[in-house]
Formats: C-alpha cells, structure tokens, sequence
C-alpha cells in the first residue's frame, strides 16, 4: 500500500501565499526595522499591523489553536507545513499570531483558565494585546521541577508567592508571567510589587533572558485567587 504524502491542492494555495508573503513583506521589514512586529511603538506597530491584518483575512491567524477558540484548527500536519516556513524569518511567528511562550500560556489559559481569567488574559494574548512569559527554571536546580522552591502561600483573596526564577525569555517584555511553582501554575502580572527583573543571571549573554523575585517573604508578589480546574 502506497502513502500519499501530497498536500492537497487549496492548502497548497495557501502555503504559496505564505511563503511569498513572508519573502516580500515580512523579510524586509526585519531587515529594515527589526523588532518592529514586537514593539508598542506606535510607529512600529503603523508598519506591523497591516501586515497582521493581512494574514487574519486570510483565515491564518493563530494557527495553532483549534476553531472553537479563535483559529483555524488546521492539525498537527498542517501546521508543521506552515511552520517549516515561518521559522525562516524572524517576525513571522509575531505576525501570524504563533510566537513562543504566547502559544503555550494561551493554550494553558484556554484549558485551564477561568472565564475572568480568560477575559482578563486570554483574549488580550490572542489579539496581541499584551504579552506573556514562562517562568519555570530556578537557579539551583535548572528545569527540573523535584528541585525547585518557588511557593505559594494563600492569604485570604490572593496568593503569595516566594522564590526565584531564571532564563525567563522576554521577561521584560512581558505583560504577564506565568510562574511554575512548587504546588501550582500562577499568573503574575509583571507589573505586581515584588517582582524583580534583573539586567543580568550570569555571564553576558543572559541578561535579558531572566527574572528574579528575591525575598519575597512578607512582602511577596501576590496574585488574585481562582478556582482550580482538576
């Protein structure tokens, strides 16, 4: 028996638009004005918006996630296809919707989250509102989570969390954190007193891949409580 490892035709169609856009539009707007699909600027974003606007009329606009909430739901398939050509240019994640760690938290929030959660978070992910960050490691035990003692401490409405994080990508980006802790996800917003961003972990090249929320205790970053989903 034969495998057919063609792409269908209309799907195909797609895939010739996408690489064609991303060649024409996207690779030189990083090549002129890097940075501009990520940046609040509003005269960056007059540039990158357009573009974004373009790829959501065409139905490919977070396409990671299914149609129930918000794209296309194409498949696993599909979306390697679609991926094999974005990951060859910088700002093409951004500008379809698609960019690390936003997909994650998004699909975290959409599973787990609740509705004021979601309308809080979620929807604002989506539509490139705001952005998001995944806290995870530590800097005495790396990723692994046996090791870690990052905690949270529930205090009437709100929690109470004590730790530090490293390698946090984007951190200083980031509108939200979404913290791993010893007995728990949270979702800190970056702004919530007690949250430390450092320039540096260690060595030159980590800086601004890393957040630190040192001595915390008494008071530590808090974050609203929500009713856990099991």
């Amino acid at each position: 028996m034969a495998w057919d490892f063609s792409t269908d035709p209309e799907f195909q169609e797609q895939l010739d638009w996408v690489e064609q856009f991303c060649r024409n539009e996207i690779e030189p707007l990083d090549l002129v004005f890097p940075g501009a699909a990520y940046s609040r600027d509003p005269r960056a974003r007059a540039l990158a918006d357009p573009l974004k606007q373009q790829v959501k009329a065409r139905g490919l606009w977070a396409l990671f996630l299914d149609e129930e909430l918000g794209g296309p739901g194409f498949g696993q398939l599909k979306l390697a296809l679609l991926n094999e050509i974005l990951g060859r240019y910088g700002s093409a994640p951004v500008i379809f919707g698609t960019a690390a760690p936003d997909t994650g938290n998004m699909e975290l929030l959409a599973v787990y989250g609740t509705e004021e959660q979601k309308r809080r978070w979620l929807y604002p992910l989506m539509n490139q509102e705001i952005f998001s960050a995944y806290s995870m490691t530590e800097p005495q035990g790396g990723s692994d989570p046996n090791l870690f003692k990052t905690h949270a401490v529930r205090d009437g409405e709100e929690w109470v969390i004590n730790g530090e994080k490293w390698f946090t990508s984007a951190a200083r980006l980031a509108d939200i954190l979404l913290v791993m802790c010893t007995n728990g996800m949270f979702v800190v917003p970056r702004e919530t007193p007690g949250v430390e961003i450092l320039d540096t972990c260690s060595g030159p090249r980590t800086g601004p891949r890393c957040w630190r929320s040192a001595g915390w205790a008494g008071d530590g970053s808090t974050t609203p409580c929500a009713p856990s989903r099991r």
